[in-house]
């Protein structure tokens, strides 16, 4: 998605940072799809056969949210729009400071979307309470319109980001 979106952006250092960190960033989402869960649903974080199957369950496919982080690591590349190196003067390498900075937009962003009810639900779908039988781009569109209608952009095929535009009459 990040080569399509963005073809003459030649920051390979931050397309590196984003591949290596996707796994790890993943299971971080699942664990704040967890957390998101009992702040909208259980703020008491009461015990019952949900929460116990949410509390046990380990991530064992993280591939159901790989078109989202594509998503969202293309709305971090629009939204920093700078994509030149800069001087870092404190002897770290660029690689480290976007992965610093990258984990940091990533996590906050996630944050702000697990406290609304539609995405946590979609999350938990694709996670805890995925069938076989399900079709899962139900959940991942509905994870990407809260995404969509958060970030006030949408990401088109040939158009690339663009942001929306206010439906007031």
């Amino acid at each position: 998605m990040s080569d399509r979106l963005f073809l003459l952006d030649k920051n390979y250092i931050l397309k590196q940072v984003q591949s290596d960190l996707r796994l790890k960033l993943q299971n971080k989402l699942i664990d704040l799809i967890k957390e998101g869960y009992y702040a909208v649903f259980n703020p008491l974080r009461l015990s019952d056969s949900t929460t116990d199957l949410i509390d046990n369950y380990v991530a064992a496919n993280q591939s159901y949210f790989d078109e989202l982080y594509d998503v969202v690591a293309g709305i971090y590349r629009f939204q920093i729009g700078d994509n030149q190196l800069e001087f870092l003067f404190d002897g770290s390498s660029h690689y480290d400071k976007y992965v610093i900075d990258w984990e940091e937009a990533f996590i906050n962003y996630m944050n702000e979307l697990c406290t609304k009810k539609n995405f946590v639900l979609a999350g938990l779908e694709l996670t805890v309470f995925h069938k076989p039988e399900n079709r899962i781009e139900l959940a991942q569109n509905r994870m990407k319109v809260s995404i969509f209608d958060h970030f006030g952009l949408k990401i088109y095929k040939y158009k690339g980001i663009q942001a929306l535009k206010d439906k007031t009459a």
